[in-house]
This record gives structure tokens, sequence and C-alpha cells, in this order.
């Protein structure tokens, strides 16, 4: 990475970071960070870390990966169905249960950051923890902004880049773990996108976010006017 792209990410970071760190509530503030597959939104996350630390903000990292269904729930349509990816594939009742409400306004802090394994297909072995009331909650996500969780977010930021360009990173990424290139494409362009594609349609996460990012450059991220 040059120094001028790595100047640019980290003024993004710094600004996102401080944006966060002006929310005042007696709970932790929950921050949702949602975008398409691959946009880049976990390493965003794990990198607005550190900023939020310098502030002097306990940080709680959690994803809705942790958070999947069960194999047999998430393709009980068929393994390429798109209703079956948008509809089966994350346990949001859980997601509140254990992570969203325990620390919200009415919440007593004592969370779990996981509740099921999807690649080793098992149930995570971990305990509750017990949260400060400043910290900051960063959870990322597909398909974060939709109307059964969304409200539970304090703050909303949404990671964008284009489909195109998510197609890429995901080739490098995932094959491996997805059965291989082909098995990657048939997945992403029969299941993945076009459930995406569904899910921005009908939830806009755009016109739900406090906060935009482009993403299309990794290393030259830039905030979006809203």
């Amino acid at each position: 990475m040059k120094t001028s792209e790595r100047l640019m990410r980290k003024k993004v970071l710094k600004e996102t970071a401080a944006r966060i760190n002006k929310i005042s509530l007696h709970h932790p503030v929950r921050v949702g960070i949602d975008g398409i597959s691959a946009s880049g939104k976990t390493t965003f996350a794990d990198d607005l870390v550190t900023y939020l630390e310098a502030l002097g903000r306990n940080v709680i990292r959690a994803s809705i990966d942790g958070f999947h269904n069960t194999p047999e729930v998430r393709y009980q349509k068929g393994k390429y169905s798109i209703n079956g990816y948008v509809e089966d594939s994350f346990n949001y009742d859980a997601v509140i249960d254990h992570v969203l409400e325990p620390l919200g306004p009415e919440g007593e802090l004592k969370y779990k950051k996981s509740q099921y394994d999807f690649v080793a297909s098992e149930e995570t072995k971990l305990s509750h923890e017990i949260a400060c009331s400043n910290s900051v909650l960063l959870f990322d996500g597909v398909m974060l902004f939709n109307d059964f969780i969304s409200h539970h977010f304090d703050y909303k930021i949404y990671v964008d880049a284009s489909f195109d360009t998510i197609m890429e990173r995901a080739i490098e990424r995932d094959s491996e773990r997805l059965g291989g290139e082909e098995e990657l494409m048939k997945k992403y362009n029969d299941r993945y996108i076009p459930g995406q594609q569904f899910y921005i349609s009908k939830h806009e996460p755009h016109q739900k976010a406090d906060l935009i990012i482009d993403n299309n450059d990794y290393n030259v991220p830039f905030i979006r006017p809203l």
C-alpha cells in the first residue's frame, strides 16, 4: 500500500471512530456494519477497533457469521434458493437474544459473541461475557439492516462495493472454501448475489445508514455523502 493510500484509509477510519465516539448512551453503542459479500466490511470493522481503542473505548467484535442457522435450515428450500438464502441463512432471534438486547437500553450487559460455527457445523462453546456500559459493539454482516433487527443498532454503517468488484474478491478469497471457482461462481450468481439484490431492493440499507463507506478500493475508501 502506498503512503498516500495508507493516509487516506487512516483518515476514513479515524473519522468513523470519531463519529461513533460522539454517541453518548447509558449502554454500549451498538454499531451495525452492513454490506454485500466481500465488500470489505469485516476488514473495515477489524481495522476500526484500533481507532476506537485509541479513544479509550472498549470494543466488542462480533459478526452475523457467528449466528448462521444449521445446514438443514439454511438449505431447506434448496442449495441455490434465493428465498432460502434471504430468509433462512441466519438466526436473527439468537442475534437479538445473545447480543443486541443484552447490550441495549434494557439489557444486563451479559452477552455472547457467537452461537454457531458454520464452518465446523456445530454450536460454538463460547461463554457469556460482561460488557462495560461505555463499550462499542462492532457487529458486521450481510443483510443486517433488515426490518427485523435494524432498529436494534444505534449507528449503522454501510460498506459499499459493486457486484463486479465483490466477484473478483470472492474468487480470490472463497474459491477453496466453497468447492472451487466454478462452484463459487454458481453460488454467487444463483444464490448470493440475487439474494442480496433482493435484500437491497426491499430493505434499502443505503437509506437506513448513518454512514456509507465506498470501499471499491480497499486501500482508498472514502465517505460517501448521504
